[in-house]
């Protein structure tokens, strides 16, 4: 890859940082997004990020062998952010990605008259991050500690944490995904409330959302483990 050079040379050109954020295992969607304010959107992989301001810290990798926390601190003056972490639970468990690319291998809609070195596989290794927890709100910006998946084989470590009264299947395939297994008609909101809006059809997460679904008296796939709460130390 032309990039894996160009990078290391002594002016390699502009290095381009740009975000996902996938919530999609927390009932949200995917939002791109990169910290240059003076600049407008910009197109990759067909791909639109928007201007946001982030400050982004922590990736780098020691000779240590100790996996790095990186920081990541976006911007909030229009409270979205607020609202986005009241509605997913501090947006915990969503993943990062962190792309990175030179200016020159942008897409070719980001000029006016078109990029011919425009090049979507020139790009460093993707890093992909999870939401270990928010950090620090105010009222300009919101902070999250993320942290790295241990990857042995595809199987995460700890495969899974333990959680008393939290269905684990609401941040691994989500709700009504492969692991939770619902695929029925009746919905209901977060509360356990029955509803006809498919935007409501919330799964709240707890053993009684489960038997709402699936019955009281049914095999229930629920991704909890209530008998912990019965451990005292």
């Amino acid at each position: 890859m032309k990039i894996t050079a160009d990078i290391q040379r002594l002016e390699p050109g502009a290095l381009v940082e740009l975000f996902e954020l996938d919530a999609t295992a927390v009932a949200g969607d995917v939002l791109r997004f990169h910290g240059y304010s003076q600049v407008g959107p910009i197109w990759w992989k067909g791909g639109e990020y928007s201007p946001w301001p982030i400050e982004a810290s922590g990736f780098a990798r020691t000779g240590q062998g100790q996996q790095p926390a990186p920081r990541l601190a976006v911007g909030n003056v229009d409270g979205s952010i607020s609202a986005l972490c009241l509605h997913m639970d501090d947006l915990v468990g969503a993943k990062v990605r962190r792309r990175r690319t030179l200016g020159r291998f942008l897409d070719a809609r980001n000029f006016p008259e078109g990029n011919p070195e425009a090049d979507p596989t020139e790009e460093l290794p993707m890093e992909e991050w999870f939401i270990e927890q928010k950090t620090a709100e105010t009222n300009e910006t919101v902070e999250f500690e993320l942290s790295s998946a241990l990857d042995f084989n595809g199987v995460q470590l700890p495969r899974r944490q333990i959680i008393a009264n939290v269905c684990g299947w609401l941040t691994v395939g989500g709700y009504r995904g492969p692991e939770c297994g619902y695929t029925g008609a009746a919905m209901f909101d977060r509360d356990d409330n029955a509803v006809s809006d498919p935007s409501l059809d919330k799964c709240g997460g707890r053993l009684s959302s489960c038997k709402c679904r699936f019955g009281a008296n049914e095999l229930l796939p629920f991704g909890g483990f209530p008998a912990a709460d019965l451990i005292r130390t």
